[in-house]
């Protein structure tokens, strides 16, 4: 079966990003490529780590997360938050083009630490308000917070 038009250049990407990388090219860092490239919906690093397992890869849990980090903070990567009866857990899909989607950044206005949070659900709630109120949104929302660090602590006892 060929791959599809979508999976070519998802494909293609990765390939570049392996090339333009400052990091040497590792097998480890191309099977977790590889293993996101196989999904068809975001998946956690767990997940991505007990894939690796199956496939006879010698790789720790520490590494996927790693290499997960730095595909995500050069843009291969997107890290989406999926709410669950279990807690908030981090789930990564390879970016499907280069261009931005939108995404909201919580930021703190203390230290400056930022958070994207990227949820289908409430992008197209928000999407729905802002056009039926004549508002065009950015493609990054900031929302100013605080973070745990920079919460002044309630004199726990």
């Amino acid at each position: 079966m060929q791959p599809s038009h979508h999976e070519s250049a998802q494909q293609l990407r990765v390939q570049e990003w392996m090339r333009k990388s400052p990091l040497r090219v590792t097998r480890a860092r191309a099977s977790v490529a590889a293993v996101l490239l196989e999904q068809a919906q975001p998946v956690s690093a767990e997940v991505v780590f007990r894939c690796l397992l199956e496939i006879g890869e010698d790789v720790s849990l520490g590494s996927v997360y790693r290499i997960l980090k730095q595909m995500e903070e050069d843009g291969l990567v997107l890290r989406d938050r999926h709410v669950s009866s279990s807690g908030v857990k981090a789930a990564y899909s390879i970016a499907g083009t280069p261009a931005p989607s939108r995404s909201y950044v919580f930021r703190c206005d203390v230290c400056q630490r930022q958070q994207r949070i990227a949820d289908a659900v409430l992008a197209a709630q928000l999407a729905s308000v802002a056009a039926l109120e004549g508002y065009a949104l950015d493609t990054d929302i900031v929302i100013p917070a605080r973070c745990r660090d920079c919460v002044p602590s309630t004199g726990q006892s």
